[in-house]
């Protein structure tokens, strides 16, 4: 009766423990998620201000107009990409709480220097909402790289802002960021349906060991590799525009595109043959042996 009051006990436990854990987690998402908004907000707010600064307003001197141009700078520059650190730290360990479980590895490998001593299960994000982050994802890359990229053939907002002024560089460096963890969420969302259409074809099955099981558990499983090749892929490919920046537009020079599209062309293209291979490597995610919504630690 003891232990039978005992174990009750212990499952009540484990049941609030639970609790706690997933409303600690949606604390940690909900930070996460403002932290990346006010980044958003941040890159936004200082293009602005700069954009006013370059019309030289009236009432305004040199030295307060240098004071807003040092913040909307600072603004724009590494503080974005510290709230984003931040807030990618709150997203990751908060939805790993809020959507399951984070424990020690009971049978962990037997290898020379600790692996996989952490396992998690959570679980999987719906197609639905799977699919209104990666539009959320186009859309601040859109904006952040894909009006630089217009105003450099059209001469307008925000090129038309003096060097002085100039921001439209902030904007490409965290827009491509942007762009390559949409590729990577894209291609996230293929190995998804990928591994269900196996489950359904009967390609998966308990016992069944595919081939190349042992490289692709460690590839796609344990590194996520398959992810990484397709985010590095997209920022590559949002950054291979640099290359048209002052080679397209009114005041661009003859023979400069010439000059410019092999760059171009070059670094789109191996964006494209990186993003492509995390494609493949998604595909073959099924092999692994190993279920939608798990992982283990490095060490």
């Amino acid at each position: 009766m003891n232990d039978e009051l005992t174990g009750e006990a212990l499952e009540r436990r484990r049941a609030r423990v639970a609790e706690s854990n997933r409303r600690f987690g949606r604390v940690l998402s909900v930070i996460g998620a403002v932290l990346a908004a006010l980044a958003f907000v941040l890159l936004v707010a200082g293009g602005l201000v700069l954009t006013g600064l370059a019309s030289n307003p009236a009432g305004t001197d040199d030295g307060a107009v240098d004071d807003i141009r040092g913040f909307a700078t600072i603004g724009m520059s590494a503080l974005p990409g510290i709230l984003l650190l931040l807030a990618m730290c709150g997203l990751i360990v908060g939805e790993q709480l809020r959507r399951g479980s984070m424990r020690r590895n009971p049978a962990p490998p037997d290898t020379v220097l600790p692996q996989a001593t952490m396992v998690s299960g959570f679980s999987v994000l719906s197609d639905g909402w799977h699919l209104i982050w990666i539009v959320v994802g186009l859309l601040v890359s859109l904006l952040l790289v894909g009006l630089p990229v217009l105003s450099w053939f059209t001469g307008g907002w925000p090129s038309s802002v003096g060097d002085q002024n100039a921001f439209a560089q902030y904007w490409l460096i965290y827009g491509a960021i942007a762009f390559g963890i949409t590729v990577a969420a894209l291609v996230s969302l293929i190995k998804k349906r990928a591994f269900r259409r196996a489950q359904a074809g009967g390609r998966i099955r308990p016992g069944v060991v595919a081939g190349g099981q042992r490289f692709w558990r460690w590839f796609d499983y344990r590194w996520r590799f398959d992810l990484w090749l397709a985010g590095l892929g997209g920022l590559i490919a949002a950054l291979s525009t640099t290359a048209l920046s002052e080679a397209v537009g009114p005041g661009s020079a003859p023979g400069a595109l010439a000059a410019a599209l092999p760059l171009f062309i070059g670094f789109l293209a191996l964006g494209l043959l990186l993003v492509a291979a995390g494609v493949v490597c998604a595909l073959n995610f099924w092999r692994s042996g190993e279920a939608l919504g798990t992982g283990e630690s490095a060490a």
